[in-house]
């Protein structure tokens, strides 16, 4: 059963962090991932000093100049989604993929460079500096050896809805954020930003 969930727009900042795979048979099907994505809270795993550093920089630059070059042809055709389409939000540029084969046309991925200029290290500051009562989840990760956290306010990964900052240098962090209207993503949508965030680490490594 389809299910559609309304997001107003992209508002990814600081404090809200984000989602992606393959689609099958008009829905949406999260890879297997180690990715932790239960509805459940975690304060635990961080703190504002205790942000992990950035062992091999990437170059920023095609997430602030054409954030929708981030995931090639090919990466789009693995991970089923349609051509992206540019997008200004409070993050400043950012883009949108539609998973096509949704009917409803409600499952999407979002990326953009967080505009936090200290990285990974100014969200585990805010988040030592009482975010732990603010945050409903936050999950340090590693995404293709990158520093990463999913940690939203909110929890609505049970609603389809995911959140992840990655490090890509010590001063540059990349939100991912992903809706999953239906299919199992719908309720496990973690796995989507993971996936995202491999491809998008993989084209910044080509250059």
């Amino acid at each position: 059963m389809n299910r559609r969930l309304v997001l107003p727009g992209l508002a990814l900042a600081a404090l809200a962090l984000a989602g992606c795979s393959t689609t099958t048979g008009g829905t949406a099907n999260p890879a297997a991932s180690g990715t932790p994505d239960s509805a459940s809270s975690s304060s635990d795993g961080g703190g504002g000093d205790g942000a992990p550093k950035v062992s091999s920089p990437l170059d920023p630059a095609k997430l602030k100049s054409d954030p929708c070059s981030v995931l090639s042809a090919s990466q789009r055709s693995t991970l089923g989604l349609e051509d992206g389409t540019p997008r200004t939000s409070e993050a400043g540029a950012t883009c949108a993929w539609i998973y096509p084969a949704d009917e409803t046309r409600s499952s999407r991925i979002d990326i953009a460079a967080d505009p936090n200029t200290d990285g990974l290290a100014g969200i585990y500051d805010l988040y030592a500096k009482g975010g732990k009562d603010q945050y409903e989840y936050w999950e340090p990760a590693d995404v293709s050896g990158y520093p990463a956290v999913y940690a939203a306010t909110k929890d609505f990964r049970a609603q389809g809805q995911c959140k992840l900052l990655v490090g890509v240098t010590d001063t540059q962090a990349v939100q991912v954020f992903t809706q999953i209207g239906n299919g199992p993503g719908a309720t496990q949508p973690c796995p989507y930003a993971e996936k995202a965030a491999e491809a998008m680490i993989q084209t910044l490594k080509e250059g």
